[in-house]
Parts: structure tokens; C-alpha cells; sequence
């Protein structure tokens, strides 16, 4: 038997060990994305969107009374702007919005106490880490371009021939990543699609996904006033909540949210209107127990929303985390 060079030898051995360095990708997570890119639609976003749902959905279910979610959401202030409004459906998913009152409360209770000076609220309304879906989501996104980077390696014609199209953000995060991206194919299919689309399918591909909840002022029981006077933003919360905006009802209740006014020049009220507003979502919670023989009145029974609009207001301007600007795509 002929025997190989010992150079020869050594040299495929290295090529070896290069190769089984590199991450190999998840059996189980390539299935989900091959699946998923064989649905309309951007598949990065659909996982996504089920992720996002699956977690608020678990700490309404599981998580209410958990202390060391608690502390987690103590040190972030709550949730951002987009997750907190994300509870309204959430709450609905689990059949009850007893869980959004006791989590809204606990940290209403805790800007009560950094006040009644302005100054304590400001410096409560910093938070200490970053909204706990967005970290969750960050990381997931991360996982999930690394893998379809790796899927369209092997296969180009991922990216132009499933039912399923990239996004335009999801589509400029992956070919940062990946130098021979296929933007010509991709280009071409956009625009030989897009003629079909809706509006709000339009919307999707160029900002990316829609939030689970976009809240409507001509819906909600209390709006903040300067929320309204906000100038509009150009991120993906923004062009969603333009596209469904709807102005407020001329008897709906103005509340100043907490950030404003933490930041107001004028003397707000803003220890007060908090007082009232704890009193009546403690009585929200209670009354879910059962031996509770009142009623509650417009106020009371609609308070665990107006919470949500006092702690991160009525658009993604003055809530805790929308000053530092940590978002998902």
C-alpha cells in the first residue's frame, strides 16, 4: 500500500481541525427557519413576533408574584414603550388583566415613593437595565440572522425563491454579515412583489414588524397631552402608530405621564394624579377576589390601562427606556 506524503498527511488534518471549529448550526433551529421561510411573509419577524408573545404571555401566566421577576422589572422601571403596550393583548391571551394591574402597580408604587420633588421621579424614571423582552429579543435576533447566515451559505435561493422574503431591515442586518448576499435577486423579487401589496404589507417589509399592540387614543380611557404635542419619530414604533393613529375622543381624560412630568417647567400634579390613580388600581385587584361584593365604577375598572399609559405615556417618547433608544429591529 502506498503511503501518503507526511506533508500531505498534516495538511488535511489541518483542514480538518479548521472545519470542525466552525459552529455547526442547530438541526432543530434550521428546520424552524426552513419552515418558516416556506410562509409569506419575513420569516426572521414571524419567530420573532412568536417569541415576543410566548414570553409576556409565560410571566402573566407563571411570573406575576415571581420576586425575582420583580426585581428584574424594578431595575428596568418596567417595560419599554412598545412591551408595555404589548400587555393589552397579552393579558387577553391569558384570559384575565389581573396580572398587568399587580405588575403596574408594584412599579407605580415605587415611582410613588421616589417622590413628591421632581427631581426623585427623574431620577427613578433611570432605569438600571434594559427592558427584559428587548434583551430576550436582541438575543434571539442575534441567534437567528448567525443561523440564516449559515443556511444561505449553503443555499442562496433561500433568500429569492421561498414563499418567504426578508424585510428590509432584517435584509440589510443579514448581508452585513454575509458579503456575497444575494441583493440583486433579492431587489428584483421585492419589486415584482411589492405591486401587490397593501399598505400595511408595505409597511412590514420597509420598517419591519408590526407591534403586537399599537395603542389608539381615540380608544383609550386617559391620554397625555404632551404625548400628543410630541414631533413625530422615524423608527419602526413610530410609522406603525402614524398608520393606525387616531385622535382622541373630545371627552377623554388628559394625564400627564410620568415622564413628562418628571421633565415639565410647569408645576404638574403628578404626586396627586398617581395617588388616585393607585387607589384605583388597587381596587381592580381587589375585586378580583371572590369576596368582593362591590362594583366598580369607569375609572376603576379601566385603570390597569390608564397604569400603562401613566408609566410610558401614549407614544414611544418619555417612557424610561425611550430615552436611551434600545429597541429591536
Amino acid at each position: 500500500m502506498e503511503r501518503l506524503p507526511r506533508n500531505h498527511t498534516i495538511s488535511r488534518i489541518g483542514r480538518f481541525l479548521v472545519r470542525s471549529h466552525r459552529p455547526a448550526i442547530d438541526r432543530y433551529l434550521a428546520a424552524t427557519l426552513r419552515e418558516s421561510f416556506g410562509e409569506p411573509g419575513c420569516p426572521l419577524c414571524r419567530l420573532l413576533e412568536g417569541k415576543e408573545r410566548r414570553a409576556l404571555e409565560a410571566i402573566l401566566w407563571e411570573r406575576v408574584n415571581d420576586p425575582a421577576t420583580a426585581d428584574r422589572l424594578a431595575a428596568a422601571r418596567g417595560f419599554c414603550w412598545e412591551h408595555s403596550w404589548a400587555l393589552v393583548p397579552a393579558g387577553a391571551a391569558v384570559h384575565s388583566h389581573l396580572g398587568v394591574a399587580i405588575l403596574l402597580e408594584r412599579l407605580l408604587r415605587l415611582a410613588f415613593r421616589s417622590g413628591p420633588a421632581r427631581n426623585g421621579l427623574a431620577g427613578w424614571l433611570r432605569p438600571v437595565a434594559p427592558c427584559p423582552v428587548c434583551e430576550w429579543l436582541g438575543q434571539a435576533e442575534k441567534t437567528l440572522l448567525s443561523a440564516t447566515t449559515q443556511l444561505v451559505q449553503q443555499d442562496p435561493s433561500l433568500v429569492y425563491r421561498q414563499p418567504g422574503l426578508l424585510c428590509r431591515p432584517h435584509a440589510t442586518a443579514l448581508a452585513g454579515l454575509l458579503s456575497d448576499f444575494p441583493w440583486k435577486a433579492w431587489h428584483e423579487r421585492v419589486e415584482h412583489e411589492r405591486v401587490s401589496w397593501s399598505s400595511l404589507e408595505l409597511l412590514q417589509h420597509d420598517v419591519g414588524r408590526r407591534p403586537w399592540y399599537v395603542p389608539r387614543p381615540a380608544a383609550l380611557p386617559a391620554v397625555c397631552p404632551h404625548c400628543l404635542a410630541e414631533p413625530p419619530g422615524h423608527d419602526r414604533r413610530w410609522s406603525w402608530l402614524r398608520a393606525f393613529w387616531q385622535p382622541p375622543l373630545a371627552d377623554c381624560s388628559l394625564e400627564v405621564c410620568l415622564g413628562h412630568a418628571a421633565a415639565s417647567d410647569h408645576a404638574v400634579p403628578w404626586y396627586e394624579e398617581l395617588t388616585a390613580l393607585l387607589d384605583d388600581v388597587t381596587a381592580f385587584i381587589a375585586a378580583h377576589d371572590y369576596r368582593f361584593r362591590g362594583t366598580l365604577d369607569v375609572a376603576q375598572r379601566g385603570s390597569w390601562l390608564r397604569a400603562i399609559a401613566r408609566l410610558v405615556g401614549t407614544v414611544p417618547a418619555a417612557g424610561p427606556h425611550e430615552r436611551t433608544q434600545c429597541m429591536t429591529v
